[in-house]
């Protein structure tokens, strides 16, 4: 070998030693020399998670108990692994005002994204410009597979501007065996029907009672109103009461010693042991206590209206606030949380009934009502009964503040407060049914009381 050639060996040699050994002393966690030759340290050099630098946090705003913002931690837990690049900051208002709560959270830099709210502000939220609509997200089959009595509410100005959710609707239901005591197969179907199967029952046992009132809740009290069908778009409306509305309501005040005063979701136990002995006739109920009850229960009683359209449905929709700049990440979420099965999952674990007709039809064989919602509750849901108007908001907190003056259920109603009640509500004068204003007297007449 040429003295050349062993130079170029020798060389070769040394610098793949040099590469081997590089590595070895600076590998990380070895200690780093500070470029002032301080001391040495055995910090380690921070490194960057590509993945954490591109996480998005969703932020919404609901209002719930406990038990049921439990449920939906759970569900954000479950959407996170299908969804790892989103974080959801899911924020409980309870008992605040939406509107109080969303004005909070952007005065801190924290606006929310999404906001679970009651279908009957929505429309108030949209025409005030915080919210974006949502037709992209319910179209197409989407569209087509929602109830009208939770999408009408929420529709404005040609757009949707909420995806419902699920509902909690207020039903009539009537006491069967009373129902055949009076020789009806169904529930009455007008307020005179109602006061002959009484006026029926009532010559054999005297303690009867037509309905259970509960003016202490306006959303209950409205349902009320609207308890027959030929009212209920009045009542949905919170139009002026209707000549029949007024009917009904002096009925209750001249019954007002035999009429039970209960509100039905505190005093359970004494409502359906009225039912029970066969005392009570009628009352208003929201479907989760309606669900709630043994089959036992359940088999006393029969729901009116079944074709509905249902006058308070109590339904919730997702909303998108109009700040949000996470627009594909809040339609993922909301797509996802409102398909059939997610509401099927939604309704046996918390019963509010959901707002797919699909999660009501698909399957046809017999199953518990703790599994699976009725049918017949797609006829009472797919009529809208209330008409999108921006003023009903209004009307709305009217109404609740009007119906303090009936006292409560501690008071009783009696024909003066319900005239007075009318005339407020109307805004016009009221003189009670059966009091007629006396005709007026001929001129030679009053003459010659005059001159008396």
């Amino acid at each position: 070998m040429s003295r050349r050639k062993y130079v170029m060996l020798l060389l070769s040699v040394f610098t793949i030693c040099a590469a081997l050994l590089v590595p070895m002393f600076g590998k990380p966690g070895s200690p780093v020399t500070h470029s002032d030759d301080g001391q040495l340290s055995t910090d380690k050099p921070e490194v960057v998670d590509g993945d954490e630098q591109d996480r998005t946090t969703l932020s919404i705003a609901v209002s719930m108990d406990e038990t049921e913002y439990q449920y939906w931690q759970d569900e954000n837990e479950r959407f996170k692994l299908s969804h790892p690049r989103i974080s959801i900051q899911m924020t409980n208002i309870h008992n605040e005002d939406a509107d109080e709560a969303r004005k909070k959270a952007a005065e801190n830099g924290e606006p929310f994204d999404l906001m679970l709210l009651d279908n009957d502000r929505v429309r108030e939220f949209a025409v005030q410009g915080f919210l974006l609509p949502v037709d992209d997200i319910v179209s197409g089959d989407t569209a087509a597979d929602q109830m009208e009595a939770l999408t009408s509410i929420v529709k404005w100005n040609g757009s949707l501007w909420g995806v419902p959710l699920d509902c909690n609707p207020l039903l009539v239901v009537w006491q069967k065996n009373i129902l055949k005591d009076a020789g009806l197969s169904a529930p009455p179907k007008d307020l005179e029907a109602l006061k002959a199967a009484v006026a029926t029952v009532v010559a054999t046992n005297p303690q009867i009672s037509p309905f259970n009132l509960n003016t202490a809740d306006p959303k209950e009290m409205a349902a009320w109103m609207g308890m027959f069908k030929e009212n209920s778009e009045a009542a949905a409306n919170l139009s002026p009461f209707t000549i029949t509305q007024k009917e009904q309501l002096y009925y209750a005040a001249e019954s007002a010693a035999q009429i039970y005063r209960l509100a039905p979701a505190q005093q359970k136990n004494q409502l359906l042991g009225a039912f029970g002995a066969g005392t009570l006739l009628s009352a208003i109920m929201p479907w989760t206590l309606y669900r709630s009850l043994s089959n036992e229960e359940r088999g006393l009683l029969t729901i009116g209206s079944t074709t509905g359209p249902v006058v308070r449905a109590n339904g919730r929709s997702f909303v998108m606030l109009a700040g949000t700049e996470r627009l594909s990440e809040a339609n993922a979420y909301i797509t996802e949380m409102t398909t059939t099965e997610s509401q099927l999952d939604h309704y046996r674990s918390l019963g509010r009934l959901p707002s797919r007709i699909s999660a009501m039809t698909n399957e046809f064989e017999y199953s518990d009502i703790d599994k699976r919602p009725p049918h017949f509750l797609v006829g009472m849901l797919s009529r809208a009964s209330v008409t999108p108007d921006p003023s009903w908001r209004e009307r709305w907190e009217r109404w609740s503040k009007l119906l303090v003056t009936l006292g409560g259920n501690q008071t009783l109603l009696s024909p003066e407060l319900a005239s007075t009640f009318i005339s407020q509500w109307n805004g016009v004068p009221e003189r009670p049914i059966g009091d007629a204003e006396a005709p007026p007297e001929e001129p030679s007449e009053t003459d010659a009381k005059l001159n008396q």
